[in-house]
């Protein structure tokens, strides 16, 4: 058998995860018309017929990867899907939720002001909108805080 060096082994295994992922994607576009970047409109799925057309043989190359995987790194794949732990989570989470805060507030007039001055009404809409919100927001900032992993570990003391 051929024996990989270990960032050979790595590259395998990360191909593989890459490759399994897009196909996740593919899966999703074609069958249940969700866009791969997660926002924006719906796509239009594809019948169920044309879809599994198209995706067979993607399906059939990513279980050839994994199987190659499993032949020649199979330490580094299971390395790659080992859950990760409940700290790396809650991090996550808290990065995402860091993101919405900075996305909700663009609502602010003075991040509009690009597109044009806001006038009274719609400054009131926009900034009642941002402090409902951002309230909420900060709400589950406090409860993301306030969880603890099994370790002792949180969000708040990393």
């Amino acid at each position: 058998m051929v024996k990989l060096s270990r960032s050979k082994r790595r590259h395998l295994a990360s191909v593989y995860a890459t490759a399994a992922h897009y196909l996740v994607q593919m899966d999703e576009a074609a069958r249940e018309g969700r866009s791969p970047t997660g926002v924006g409109a719906p796509l239009a799925p594809l019948p169920p017929h044309e879809a599994e057309t198209i995706l067979a043989p993607v399906r059939e190359a990513v279980t050839r990867l994994r199987q190659l995987a499993l032949e020649y790194a199979p330490t580094e794949l299971a390395e790659l899907e080992r859950p990760q732990s409940l700290g790396n989570t809650l991090v996550w989470l808290s990065n995402l939720l860091g993101r919405i805060r900075v996305a909700v507030d663009d609502l602010l007039p003075r991040a509009l002001a690009r597109y044009g001055k806001c006038a009274p009404e719609e400054a009131a809409v926009l900034e009642d909108a941002h402090r409902v919100m951002f309230t909420l927001i900060q709400t589950a900032r406090e409860r993301l805080d306030n969880t603890t992993t099994a370790d002792g570990g949180s969000v708040s003391n990393r």
